[in-house]
């Protein structure tokens, strides 16, 4: 009890000598809670607190004057904020953190903490000075957005995940529907003689195909990937070489490509590899048609080429009014592109070449 008695005589003596400070009548008449520590003394104890930091942990002076500021801290305070603390105090580095503290009534507040070091005229140490704002509200209210937003958040992605399947559902109805449209239009090709009949169902066979291929590579891909351009021509090529007496091969650099940019690409493939198919090569001909992308001054250049009888030196395809031929056209406008038609020695070559701005 009188160790008790003097240890408490030995810190009000401190503390009336840490009042003869000039900069002490500044700092105890402060609103915001203050407090010093002396680095010379063991442990580092508060030798002076201010009103406002007893208002705000409900201690009486007597009880902190002397003591680490350790027992402000409780079991939920981080251990990686305690070691924060102990790191800028050795290594004499002002710091500000938020620390879960504890009043005396054993109450939680979050404190926002702003320390640094006190020093004298000649740079020497002195002091270590801290203050204190109880942002209690405004961590409880960042805690409950963050709630908020984690359980939109997870809402949002049950929705997504909600639609994609149903999407998947559709998509995979819709192909089984086309495959059977197909294998129906596949019966009719096989009975047919007359060649502008086989050319209409070879042409709406390529469009149906070149949507079930569209389906299948967005369904089974990954949008936040990009995709490679040889997989969708080779793709279209391997389905639409069975159509017809002539072989489609594809071939390609390895260019990636926007998941916006499947659609267009296999629909100009599909299109002019089924113009080729109908018009290149006589009822009994076969031979080759060729599928290249390659990469050109940062954009696709995509050639179909074949090695049937040609064109006529005035073929122009914007002045034929067909279907497969006009949609073609919106395709390639649409993209910026430009279609070319090279007269070969044997065959022609139509070259599409899709610009930098949109291929990249």
């Amino acid at each position: 009890m009188d160790h008790q008695i003097r240890e408490i005589s030995y810190w009000k003596n401190v503390r009336s000598k840490m009042r003869l400070q000039p900069f002490v009548h500044a700092v105890e008449s402060s609103a915001v809670p203050i407090v010093i520590a002396d680095p010379f003394e063991p442990d580092c104890p508060l030798v002076f607190v201010n009103n406002a930091f007893l208002k705000l942990t409900g201690y009486s002076e007597d009880e902190v004057l002397g003591r680490n500021c350790r027992f402000l801290q409780g079991p939920e305070t981080r251990a990686e904020d305690r070691e924060a603390l102990r790191q800028a105090i050795k290594k004499q580095e002002t710091i500000s953190q938020e620390i879960l503290n504890y009043r005396r009534d054993g109450s939680k507040f979050w404190n926002e903490l702003h320390m640094a070091p006190m020093l004298d005229d000649r740079g020497e140490l002195l002091y270590y000075i801290a203050t204190q704002v109880d942002v209690t509200h405004r961590i409880e209210r960042q805690h409950d957005l963050k709630h908020q937003l984690d359980a939109q958040t997870e809402a949002l992605r049950d929705q997504a995940e909600r639609t994609h399947h149903m999407a998947r559902e559709m998509t995979h109805r819709v192909r089984n529907s086309l495959a059977l449209i197909q294998a129906m239009l596949r019966m009719q090709l096989s009975s047919l003689a007359d060649e502008t009949a086989r050319n209409a169902l070879i042409g709406a066979l390529s469009r149906i195909q070149a949507i079930v291929e569209i389906q299948r590579i967005i369904e089974h891909g990954d949008i936040d990937t990009r995709i490679e351009i040889g997989e969708i021509i080779g793709s279209i090529c391997e389905k639409l070489d069975h159509i017809s007496r002539a072989h489609v091969a594809a071939s390609a650099d390895p260019i990636e490509i926007d998941e916006d940019l499947i659609t267009p690409i296999a629909l100009i493939v599909s299109e002019l590899v089924t113009n080729a198919q109908k018009h290149a090569y006589g009822p009994d001909q076969g031979g080759i048609i060729a599928v290249t992308a390659r990469k050109k001054n940062g954009g696709i250049e995509l050639t179909i080429r074949d090695d049937g009888g040609g064109v006529p030196e005035d073929f122009d395809p914007r002045a034929i009014k067909g279907f497969g031929m006009k949609m073609l056209m919106h395709e390639i406008d649409h993209l910026g592109a430009t279609l070319r038609v090279d007269r070969l020695d044997k065959g022609t070559a139509f070259v599409v070449d899709i610009p930098a701005r949109v291929a990249e």
